[in-house]
């Protein structure tokens, strides 16, 4: 049986549960900078294997350019992305998530303070497929 993950917003009004995640994956972008207030560790899942336990109703979303935005209303934590997958941030998980990068896009656009510390592939732009 596949493990279980559960995370929340900061307030812990929202909750969610996620199985069998397929990557963990850093954005770079601008968007994804203010959207965190850093680089997104996204978590990358099948919208089967996402759903709510606690607040969903709670949950609102920004429709950006590149994909609807969803985020707590009563605190304002981002949440995850909705682009056929979700891409769920990482940081809302407890206890952490298990999983090594998978690798970063968007480098081109990091913030000029940003270091990147690990090994995982970088892509300038999208990674291939």
């Amino acid at each position: 049986m596949t493990e279980t993950l559960k995370g929340s917003c900061l307030c812990d009004r929202v909750e969610y549960a996620v199985q069998d995640p397929q990557a963990l994956a850093y954005c770079h972008c601008s968007r994804c900078q203010r959207w965190t207030g850093s680089s997104l560790a996204g978590v990358v899942v099948a919208k089967e294997n996402f759903r709510f336990t606690k607040g969903e109703d709670l949950v609102k979303t920004y429709e950006s350019e590149l994909a609807p935005r969803n985020f707590c209303s009563n605190c304002g934590s981002s949440l995850y992305d909705d682009l056929g997958e979700v891409y769920f941030v990482a940081a809302g998980l407890m206890p952490d998530l298990d999983l090594e990068p998978s690798f970063h896009q968007q480098v081109a656009y990091k913030a000029s303070w940003h270091q990147i510390g690990d090994d995982a592939p970088q892509f300038a732009e999208m990674p291939p497929g």
